[in-house]
């Protein structure tokens, strides 16, 4: 495995864990999956191209997120 792919794979996991334990803390309010792969570190374009979603659209989420955090 390459440098990128595991570097990749490490924030898909943080990711992962990030959800799982918001889930725990606040099962009412579950956070979009853009802005959690977000915070694990990837970047709008590629969260885009994982959910196959606008590259716009995700980087508006991530920053509606941001304003009501």
């Amino acid at each position: 495995m390459d440098e990128k792919t595991a570097k990749e794979l490490v924030a898909l996991t943080k990711a992962v864990l990030l959800a799982q334990l918001q889930a725990l803390e606040k099962p009412e309010k579950p956070e979009k999956p853009e802005v959690m792969l977000a915070r694990a570190g990837l970047p709008a374009k590629e969260i885009a191209a994982l959910l196959k979603k606008g590259e716009h659209a995700v980087a508006k989420a991530i920053q509606r997120a941001g304003r009501a955090a």
